[in-house]
């Protein structure tokens, strides 16, 4: 079990025992994270549409689209062209839907940009992650540190998919006189880092919980 798995499961013992969450299915997520069978992936990714509906909870329509692209990913995995393009296409229609509609509720802007940042940089979505990280930014004050470092760490990755090379070279020297977190990201190079209890705690949780 990952070290962010570990931490959410513990999390979602603790929410158990406390008010009623607005999005089990997303705390479901959490706890175990998605399914890696396709079928099982889609009754999830169905189960969170539905949560979505009945409850209205931004976090259900962000983790749905992002069940969308874990299964665009696995049609392009089996060489299905055609599913693989709706399914993406799906997905990042609701993820800027999300944002559209919550436009200023900076945590989901943020989950957004969690997706897009890391992405091939074929898919064209570093310029939304640069604006992401662009607004963000603008409100750093509001930020832990901890939470800082991974925006700027999405906006160097982002920057290098967009072939900015000397802005993502300068904000890669002003990144290594970053604290501990910083250096545990950029030591990932090209990985994806897991979600960490900053994140959750700070960003996914309270939406989670509708605050």
């Amino acid at each position: 079990m990952t070290r962010f798995n570990k931490f959410a499961l513990a999390l979602g013992m603790a929410l158990a025992f406390s008010a009623a969450a607005g999005a089990p299915e997303v705390e479901t997520v959490l706890q175990r994270g998605f399914p890696t069978q396709a079928s099982e992936l889609v009754k999830t990714t169905n189960k969170l549409h539905s949560e979505y509906k009945k409850q209205n909870n931004v976090s259900s329509l962000v983790f749905y689209s992002y069940g969308m692209l874990r299964l665009a990913n696995h049609y392009k995995s089996v060489n299905d062209v055609v599913n693989a393009s709706e399914y993406a296409k799906l997905g990042f229609f609701w993820l800027d839907e999300a944002v559209d509609s919550h436009e200023n509720d900076a945590r989901v802007r943020y989950l957004r940009m969690r997706i897009d940042a890391y992405l091939p940089e074929e898919l064209g979505r570093c310029v939304v992650a640069l604006n992401d990280a662009n607004i963000l930014l603008r409100q750093k004050e509001t930020w832990s540190d901890e939470i800082v470092a991974h925006i700027n760490f999405m906006r160097y990755r982002a920057l290098l998919s967009c072939k900015k090379d000397k802005q993502a070279a300068g904000l890669l020297e002003a990144m290594k006189n970053g604290g501990a977190v910083q250096a545990r990201l950029l030591a990932l190079g090209n990985g994806t880092p897991e979600w960490d209890a900053s994140e959750v705690t700070q960003i996914v949780m309270p939406l989670v919980k509708g605050e």
